[in-house]
C-alpha cells in the first residue's frame, strides 16, 4: 500500500471481500509507518519475497518500497544508491516468480504550494510557498514563457530561500525523477506488467510538470503508451488496480455508461487536477479495465456524476455558492435518470459526487435521500479530490456489475453495502457536516489545533461519534436497504482531523429499493 491510511491500506482489502474467488494479502499494519515515520521497508520486502511464489498478481507501491511511503518520498534523505537497491529488489521479486504479474504505481512527487511542514520537510513551514513559486517560475522561464518581471522574481526568490533548503529539495527531486524513470525501465523490461503514474501535483509548471515531461519522453521512446498510464490521482490507485486485476482474472471488460448532472460537467477542470473531468473519468475507467459507451442499453453499469457546470468548490464553501452554479447544474434530472436506469435495466450504478471536493454536496445528497436513491445504487463517494472519489466508486461499481449486483451472493452483498454505508457516513455526514462544525466551531472554542489532536484525540472522537450518530438517525434512520447501520468506531490518521475513517456494521435483512418520499 501507498501508506497506512484507510484509503490505501483498507479500501482495496475491503473490495476484495466483495469477491468470492480472490484473496488479497497485505503486509502487517505495524510495518506501514505513519506520516513522517517511514514504513519498515526491509520487513515488507522480506514479506514480499516470502509470499512471491504463492501469488499470481501483485499491486505494488514503488513509493513505499523505495522511500517508505507517500510522505517520505517528499522528505527522505536516502542516497541514490539506497533507492536503486529498491529498484533491484523488484527484479529479484520477478526472479523468484517469473509468472508474477506486477501492477506497480509510482507517484510524481508533489511540490506543495503553501507554507506547512505537516506533510513536507520542516523548512516548508516558512519557505514552502517560495520554493514552489521559485520552481514554478524556473520551469516557465526554461520554456521561454516568462516576462522580465517574472525573471526578476526568480532572482529575488532564490536570494530569499536558504541555499541548504533549496539544495536539499533539488537533490531529492533528482533522485525522485530517476526512480520514476527507473520504473518505466522496469516496465520496458517486463518486470512490471503495467505502471500507473498518478499525478499528486497538477501544476502547469514546476518540478512535478518537468518530471512528468521526462517520464512521458521515456514512455514515447519505448512506445509504452499502452502499459504506462499518467493521470491525476493518488489515494484511489490501489482500489482501481485491484479492480483491474479482478477484471483481468475474470475476462471481464465492463461497459460503462457515464452521465453528468451538467452538460458542462465533463469540461470543468476540478480543483487539484490539470484536465477536464471527462478526460480523467475516461482514464479511471480505462485503468480499471472498462470501456465507455455512449448509450445506456449497451452498458453493464452506469457511472452517474454529480458534477457542477462552472467550477468545483470546497465542501466548506457550498453554503455560499453563486446562483450561476445552480443555473448550470441539474442534479434533479440526474436523480430521476438514476431511478429510470435502475428500474429499466437493473444494472449496477455508481454515484460520484464531485461537485465539491473534500466532502459531498449536501443538497444533492439530501435530494438523493428523498428520491430513495441509496437503495437503488451499488457505490457512492464524495471525498478528497474528484479522482480519489471517481476511482473508488468505479472500482466498487465494476465488481458489483460483474456479480449482477450480487444476486444470490448475500455475504458479498453485505460486504459491498457495508462499504457503501461507510462512504455515506464518512464522505457525507462526517466530511461535509461534522468536520465543518468541528473546524469552525468546536475546535476554536475548545482551543484544539485540528492538525495536532494529541491529548484531545479521545475528546474529538467522542464529538464526532455523538454528532454522527445523531445525523445517521436523522438522515438515514440508521438504515441502508432495510439493514441496521451500527456506527462502531471513529479513527484519525496522522494525529489530525483531516484524515479520518469510520467503522460500521450492517445487521438484519435487506429489502428491495423502495419509492421516493412524497
Amino acid at each position: 500500500p501507498l501508506d497506512d491510511r484507510d484509503c490505501n491500506y483498507h479500501f482495496p482489502y475491503m473490495l476484495s471481500k466483495m469477491t468470492d474467488d480472490m484473496e488479497l494479502i497485505r503486509p502487517d499494519f505495524a510495518w506501514m509507518g505513519e506520516l513522517k515515520k517511514p514504513a519498515d521497508r526491509k520487513k515488507i520486502w522480506q514479506w514480499l519475497f516470502d509470499h512471491a511464489k504463492e501469488c499470481e498478481y501483485a499491486i505494488l507501491s514503488v513509493d513505499t518500497l523505495v522511500y517508505g511511503n507517500i510522505i517520505h518520498s517528499r522528505i527522505h534523505h536516502l542516497s541514490m544508491e539506497e533507492c536503486k537497491e529498491g529498484i533491484e529488489n523488484f527484479r529479484r521479486l520477478k526472479e523468484l516468480n517469473p509468472h508474477l504479474h506486477i501492477h506497480a504505481f509510482n507517484l510524481v512527487a508533489r511540490v506543495a504550494a503553501y507554507d506547512s511542514a505537516q506533510e513536507d520537510p520542516d523548512y516548508w513551514e516558512n519557505y514552502g510557498k517560495k520554493i514552489w513559486k521559485y520552481t514554478w517560475l524556473l520551469d516557465k522561464d526554461a520554456q521561454g514563457l516568462s516576462d522580465s518581471e517574472e525573471r526578476n522574481e526568480i532572482r529575488t526568490l532564490k536570494a530569499e530561500i536558504p541555499k541548504e533548503h533549496l539544495d536539499d529539495f533539488l537533490e531529492r527531486r533528482e533522485i525522485d525523477r530517476e526512480i520514476n524513470l527507473s520504473s518505466v525501465e522496469l516496465t520496458r523490461e517486463g518486470i512490471f506488467d503495467h505502471l500507473t503514474i498518478p499525478k499528486d501535483d497538477t501544476a502547469e509548471f514546476g518540478y512535478a510538470a518537468m518530471d512528468q515531461a521526462a517520464v512521458a519522453k521515456k514512455v514515447r521512446e519505448y512506445s509504452l503508451f499502452h502499459r504506462v498510464f499518467i493521470y491525476p490521482g493518488a489515494d484511489e490507485v490501489g482500489s482501481v488496480l485491484f479492480t483491474r486485476i479482478f477484471n483481468l482474472i475474470h475476462g471481464y471488460q465492463p461497459i460503462v455508461y457515464v452521465r453528468y448532472a451538467s452538460v458542462n460537467g465533463a469540461r470543468v477542470i476540478p480543483r487539484y487536477e490539470d484536465r477536464p473531468l471527462g478526460e480523467s473519468v475516461k482514464w479511471q475507467i480505462t485503468s480499471a479495465g472498462g470501456i465507455i459507451t455512449e448509450t445506456p442499453y449497451d452498458s453493464d453499469c452506469m457511472l452517474a456524476l454529480n458534477a457542477g457546470g462552472t467550477t468545483q468548490i470546497e465542501s466548506t464553501e457550498q453554503k455560499h455558492r453563486s446562483i450561476a452554479f445552480k443555473n448550470n447544474t441539474n442534479s434533479e434530472e440526474l436523480l430521476c435518470y438514476i431511478r429510470f436506469y435502475h428500474e429499466k435495466y437493473q444494472r449496477a450504478i455508481g454515484v460520484s459526487d464531485v461537485t465539491t471536493c473534500n466532502g459531498c454536496d449536501n443538497d444533492f445528497m439530501e435530494n438523493a435521500r428523498i428520491h430513495g436513491i441509496f437503495d437503488m445504487i451499488d457505490a457512492i463517494g464524495g471525498w478528497n479530490t474528484a479522482e480519489n472519489t471517481n476511482g473508488v466508486v468505479i472500482a466498487q461499481m465494476m465488481i458489483a456489475s460483474y456479480y449482477h449486483r450480487f444476486e444470490n451472493k448475500e455475504a458479498l452483498k453485505v460486504a459491498s453495502d457495508t462499504f457503501m454505508a461507510r462512504a455515506l457516513i464518512a464522505d457525507w455526514l462526517a466530511q461535509s457536516n461534522v468536520a465543518h462544525d468541528f473546524y469552525f466551531q468546536y475546535a476554536p472554542e475548545h482551543g484544539i489545533d485540528p492538525f495536532k489532536l494529541q491529548e484531545h484525540l479521545e475528546e474529538v472522537k467522542e464529538f464526532y461519534k455523538k454528532r454522527l450518530s445523531e445525523l445517521l438517525e436523522k438522515k438515514l434512520g440508521s438504515q441502508l436497504r432495510g439493514r441496521e447501520i451500527h456506527l462502531q468506531k471513529i479513527r484519525f490518521s496522522w494525529n489530525g482531523a483531516f484524515y479520518f475513517a469510520v467503522d460500521c456494521e450492517l445487521t438484519g435483512s435487506a429489502k428491495e429499493a423502495g419509492g421516493a418520499e412524497r
